[in-house]
C-alpha cells in the first residue's frame, strides 16, 4: 500500500471482496481439475483472468508489488489455459494434473499474500 496515504475503507472492502472472489475461483479451478472437468476449467481460467485484471485495474491504490503479483497470476493462468487447451485439442492425454495444480497452488499463495497485505492496510 502507498505509505502515508490513507486508504478509503470502502475501497479497501471492495478490494478485499474482489481478491477473495478470485481466490474462491482458483480453489474451484483446482477442484475442477481434480475431477478432470477440463472444459469447465477452461471457462473458469478465462473468468478468473478477467476478474484479476479488474482487481489490478480498478484498485490502483494497491502497492506496486501487489499489482505485480496480480499481473503474474493473470499471466500464469493464461499459460495454464493455453496448455490445457492444447492438450485437449491435440487428442493427447489429459494435462498433467500435478503440474497444473501446483501452478494454481502457487498463484493461490501469491494472491493470498496480497489479501494479507490488504487486510494489514485496513488495520
Amino acid at each position: 500500500m502507498p505509505r502515508g496515504k490513507p486508504v478509503n475503507k470502502i475501497a479497501l472492502l471492495d478490494t478485499l471482496a474482489d481478491v477473495s472472489a478470485a481466490l474462491a475461483i482458483m480453489e474451484e479451478i483446482k477442484r475442477l481439475q481434480r475431477a478432470e472437468a477440463w472444459t469447465i476449467a477452461l471457462d473458469r481460467y478465462s473468468a478468473l483472468r478477467r476478474h484479476l485484471a479488474q482487481v489490478e485495474r480498478l484498485h490502483g491504490w494497491l502497492a506496486l508489488e501487489q499489482r505485480e503479483r496480480i499481473v503474474r497470476a493473470i499471466e500464469q493462468f493464461r499459460i495454464i489455459e493455453a496448455q490445457v487447451e492444447k492438450a485437449l485439442t491435440s487428442g493427447a492425454a489429459n494435462p498433467n494434473l500435478v503440474q497444473v495444480n501446483l501452478a494454481v497452488s502457487q498463484q493461490i499463495d501469491a494472491v493470498q499474500n496480497v489479501m494479507i497485505a490488504i487486510r494489514q492496510a485496513g488495520s
